[in-house]
Parts: structure tokens; C-alpha cells; sequence
């Protein structure tokens, strides 16, 4: 009996964290606008900036924002690949402090997350850099549609 109420436990917990994920993720994109600069978002040196509390939560919410774009003929997009890549902004003199030899504050982050997608219907491949350690105003990647919930 015992190991029955464990697992009902965890399939609550789990519950209540999938949906904390999708109610969270909605207001948390609620003011997005589109950018005018056609770099942003398509370059590591131009990331979209996706700090929502902590690492997991943020690469949860980039994984959202991906979810929720579309082409400007209305295909949704396919992750093809991900890679973390070097961040060519980051200020190795922003991490001083240290825990156990790690930095506490990684500033503006060493890594970017680097996606490659793929339109649906479409053979053109295009990649999208995303920070998750930087908090800044997120835009939508010219060229691009967020569909809001």
C-alpha cells in the first residue's frame, strides 16, 4: 500500500509541475512585441535573452517560446538540433566569485543554447540563439509569429 501512495504522491507532484509550467509560461510571454532588427535572435552575438528564475525553468520557457513560433506563412517550426555554443558577450571578469572552484554568478552567461530548425513544409534550415542566463525584453525574431495562447 505504501508504494502506491508514493507513486499517486509523484504522479501529483509531477502533475502540479506540468501544469505550473504552462500556466506560468503564458503570462510570462504575455507582453512579447516583434523586433526590428533583423539580427536578433539569428545571431549569437544578438540572442533572445530568456531568464525565467532558474537554468531548468529557462530552458523550459525557451522550449515554450519554440513551441509558439510560426512562419510568416503560418508553419510551425522544428527543432532539428540543439547545441550549447560559446557566448561571444560574455565577461569572464563578471564571475569572480566562486563556489567549489564554479562561479557563483555566471553574469551573462558563457554558453548560448543554439537551435537549428526546420519550417514544416519547407526545406530551409535556420538557426535561433537563445540565452538563459540573461534576463532582457524578449522579442520575436523578424520574419517570425509568436501565437499567443
Amino acid at each position: 500500500m505504501k508504494v502506491k501512495n508514493t507513486q499517486w504522491i509523484s504522479l501529483l507532484l509531477l502533475a502540479c509541475f506540468l501544469t505550473s509550467c504552462a500556466v506560468s509560461n503564458p503570462k510570462f510571454f504575455a507582453d512579447i512585441t516583434k523586433s526590428e532588427d533583423d539580427s536578433y535572435g539569428y545571431s549569437a552575438e544578438n540572442p533572445i535573452t530568456i531568464k525565467n528564475g532558474d537554468l531548468e525553468k529557462s530552458i523550459n520557457s525557451s522550449y515554450y517560446f519554440i513551441s509558439r513560433l510560426l512562419t510568416a506563412k503560418g508553419n510551425k517550426l522544428q527543432i532539428v538540433a540543439r547545441a550549447s555554443v560559446k557566448n561571444p558577450n560574455y565577461n569572464t571578469k563578471a564571475s569572480k566569485l566562486t563556489y567549489a572552484g564554479q562561479p557563483i554568478s555566471y553574469g551573462d552567461g558563457p554558453l548560448l543554447d543554439r537551435y537549428i530548425m526546420v519550417p514544416e513544409n519547407e526545406s530551409d534550415t535556420f538557426k535561433i540563439y537563445i540565452n538563459p542566463y540573461m534576463k532582457g525584453e524578449i522579442k520575436i525574431p523578424k520574419g517570425l509569429v509568436f501565437k499567443n495562447e
